[in-house]
């Protein structure tokens, strides 16, 4: 099943595509479906804490990016 995902916001009106372009991006920013973001990569089940701080580290920089 896809995920639901924000449509292209060049069909809406300026005034709310104005608003709605940012949140998308920041989502797509956060999910990595952005077009050249990198997808991060399910961590296997024997995991050790070094790769499970790696991999928070990179989504919490993804939610915190600025600019």
């Amino acid at each position: 099943m896809k995920k639901p995902s924000i449509p292209a916001t060049s069909s809406l009106p300026p005034e709310l595509g104005r608003i709605i372009e940012p949140l998308k991006a920041n989502i797509e920013m956060i999910t990595g479906s952005r077009p050249g973001s990198v997808a991060l990569s399910p961590l296997p089940a024997a995991a050790t804490l070094p790769q499970v701080v790696t991999q928070l580290n990179l989504i919490l920089s993804r939610i915190q990016q600025s600019g």
